[in-house]
């Protein structure tokens, strides 16, 4: 009996061992995915409202968007702040609203201080985003 005890007791001390990697394990892999997840909607969300903005300015090639793909791109930032609203912290998904807002209002009229608005809007969000996914690059 006194060789058994100590045989128990190991074994336990192994199994609390796996256990408690294979939940830190987990863990880890649910924060990476999120993360991933951040990433690829904060990307298509800046890249349907800057083709939309850029679209909207007198001097841009992106001018000759059809209704069709107008559309499509609105679909497409749409999208990507519902999934941030889904994922991200409050901080986050009101810059992101003001970035959409912003480039849903943007009418292309060459008004320098609503060209800033966007710049810094969408600055703002970056910010947001990247202290969230923890990125100082």
């Amino acid at each position: 009996m006194g060789n058994v005890l100590p045989g128990i007791v190991g074994g336990l001390i192994g199994l609390a061992g796996v256990l408690l990697g294979a939940w830190i394990t987990g863990r880890n892999q649910d924060r990476r995915w999120l993360r991933e997840q951040k990433m690829k909607s904060a990307a298509d969300f800046i890249t349907a409202g800057m083709h939309l903005y850029e679209s909207q300015l007198d001097d841009s090639d992106q001018r000759r968007l059809t209704t069709a793909d107008r559309v499509a791109w609105q679909d497409k930032l749409q999208t990507g702040r519902s999934h941030i609203h889904l994922l991200c912290r409050e901080e986050t998904r009101e810059s992101a609203d003001k970035f959409a807002r912003l480039v849903w209002r943007y009418k292309g009229t060459k008004n320098v201080s609503e060209e800033a608005d966007v710049v810094d809007v969408l600055r703002a969000f970056n910010e947001h985003i990247r202290r969230e996914i923890r990125s100082d690059r």
